[in-house]
C-alpha cells in the first residue's frame, strides 16, 4: 500500500498535464511513497499518453462529468492518504510532504490548503491566494469545514467508510465529501498545502462562473442537496 493515492481527472488536458505531473514527479517526498492515478474522462486528444509517459496509472471513466470521474479516481486509489488536484494545477514541490505530516495526526480525517490563481498579474495573484484562504477560515469558523476541489486529501479509510463521492452532487462534490468527512473526524485547512491553478476557469464570463459556483456551493454547504446547476465539460 502507497502512503498517497493522488488522483486527476482529466478530459483532454494533453496541454496541461505535463506541468501537473512534473510537478508532482519533483516532490519532496519520495516515489516510491505515492501513486499517480489520472482518470481519462473519454478525452479527445492525448490526455491518456501523456499521463503514462510520465509514469501515472490511468484508468477509464465513460460517463461525462468530472464528479464520475473524481468517483472513479478515488475509489482506484489504494494509498492510505487519497490527494485530489485538478490537470491546470501545480503543487507546490513540499505538497505531499505537507500532507503525510498532517496525516501523522490519526484524528485527521481529512484536509484542505490554499489556492493562488495564476493570472500572471501579481498582485490579482495574491487577492486569489487571500480570498481562498479567508474563505475557508471563515467555513471552517463557522462549522462548515469542507474541501477545494483541487487541492484537497482525504484518509481512505474514511472515504470508504461515508460511502464515497455522492455521485448525485454533479456540482459541488467537493464541498460534500468534506462535509460527511467531518463527521468522522477533524477537517483541517493548512496554509502551507499550497497549489498554483489556472485562470481558465473566470476567463470566457467571470461572472457567470462566480454565480455557478456560489450556487454550488450555498446547495452543497448550506441547503445540503444537490445544486440545480449544470457545469460545461472543461476536464
Amino acid at each position: 500500500m502507497k502512503k498517497i493515492s493522488v488522483v486527476i481527472t482529466a478530459y483532454n488536458e494533453e496541454k496541461n498535464l505535463p506541468d501537473c505531473l512534473t510537478a508532482l514527479n519533483n516532490q519532496t517526498l519520495p516515489k516510491e511513497d505515492f501513486e499517480i492515478i489520472v482518470v481519462d474522462n473519454n478525452s479527445k486528444d492525448k490526455t491518456a499518453e501523456v499521463a503514462k509517459s510520465f509514469g501515472a496509472t490511468v484508468v477509464s471513466e465513460t460517463r461525462q462529468g468530472n464528479t464520475f470521474a473524481l468517483s472513479k479516481g478515488l475509489s482506484s486509489g489504494d494509498g492510505e492518504v487519497l490527494a485530489s488536484i485538478d490537470a491546470d494545477t501545480i503543487a507546490d514541490k513540499d505538497w505531499l510532504q505537507v500532507i503525510l505530516k498532517i496525516f501523522e495526526d490519526k484524528n485527521v480525517a481529512g484536509a484542505t490548503g490554499n489556492v493562488i490563481i495564476n493570472s500572471g498579474n501579481g498582485f490579482f495573484d495574491f487577492l486569489s491566494e487571500k480570498f481562498y484562504e479567508y474563505f475557508f477560515r471563515f467555513n471552517f469558523l463557522i462549522g462548515k469545514p469542507h474541501f477545494c476541489g483541487f487541492n484537497f486529501a482525504i484518509r481512505k479509510s474514511v472515504y470508504d467508510a461515508i460511502g464515497g463521492v455522492n455521485e448525485k452532487f454533479t456540482m459541488s462534490p467537493d464541498v460534500d465529501l468534506g462535509l460527511r468527512a467531518a463527521k468522522k473526524g477533524k477537517i483541517k485547512f493548512v496554509k502551507d498545502m499550497l497549489v498554483l491553478t489556472s485562470i481558465r476557469r473566470w476567463q470566457e464570463n467571470a461572472s457567470n462562473t462566480f454565480v455557478i459556483y456560489l450556487k454550488g456551493y450555498l446547495w452543497a454547504a448550506w441547503f445540503r442537496i444537490p445544486p440545480p446547476v449544470k457545469q460545461n465539460v472543461v476536464r
